[in-house]
């Protein structure tokens, strides 16, 4: 078990996610005014950034880009499940992914909150989901959500004030059973002792508890994303 998240929480991921940004690029992402961002999706997108920090630690250029190609002017990321082929709601600021290239290898994107298709052939929110360029253009294209097997990580993302529950933790096990990822991640702020030995014990998951701004589990699933990039980078 960790630490629980305070009422600074949401602010702290916040504030970790403009450490990732450019200087120029601003959010829509906010905890305060009439309208805070839940901070579900502040933890999503707190998620992307640490994504991000590790894709440039091993050498990825990133860019930030809309559903359309072109460069972003502000960062808004989905706060609701949604199609890879969506670029927005209409009247609203286009939704925004962020692509990481590095030289010999075929471009990646990073998505929050889009859906992506099981084995069964039901679509399921992938909380944040890192694919082939080549593979995101062709569903834009022919407005189809991604196959889960092209995926390279697909990461489920818990902030919790209370321990995950052992109920939650069979939850993601059923729903790993019909994803098809190089890598599935469950990560969390908070987990029972339970939850997590019932991850521990099964080999085809990724799990990290306490993934908060300065604790350990940020290290950890930093490190994991790390390697994962890096090794795809390499590895021919």
């Amino acid at each position: 078990m960790t630490t629980v998240p305070t009422a600074a929480t949401p602010a702290q991921l916040l504030a970790r996610l403009r450490t990732t940004l450019p200087k120029a690029l601003p959010t829509t992402l906010t905890t305060t005014g009439p309208h805070p961002t839940a901070p579900d999706d502040l933890y999503e997108a707190y998620i992307f950034a640490l994504v991000i920090d590790a894709a440039r630690s091993v050498g990825y250029s990133v860019q930030f880009v809309n559903g359309d190609g072109t460069t972003a002017t502000v960062l808004h990321l989905r706060r609701s499940p949604g199609r890879i082929a969506s670029s927005g709601r209409p009247g609203g600021p286009p939704f925004t992914h962020a692509v990481l290239s590095s030289a010999n290898r075929p471009d990646l994107e990073v998505h929050t909150g889009i859906l992506v298709v099981g084995k069964s052939k039901v679509a399921h929110e992938a909380d944040l989901l890192i694919l082939p360029r080549e593979q995101a253009d062709r569903c834009r294209r022919f407005d189809v959500d991604p196959p889960s097997s092209s995926a390279i990580l697909s990461l489920e993302a818990k902030y919790y004030t209370i321990p995950v529950a052992l109920s939650t933790a069979r939850e993601f096990l059923g729903l790993s059973k019909d994803l098809s990822p190089k890598q599935i991640v469950f990560a969390c702020t908070i987990a029972s002792a339970s939850a997590m030995a019932l991850l521990a014990g099964t080999s085809s998951v990724e799990y990290d508890d306490g993934v908060l701004p300065r604790r350990n589990g940020e290290v950890s699933l930093r490190e994991y994303v790390r390697r994962l990039l890096r090794n795809y980078k390499t590895r021919r």
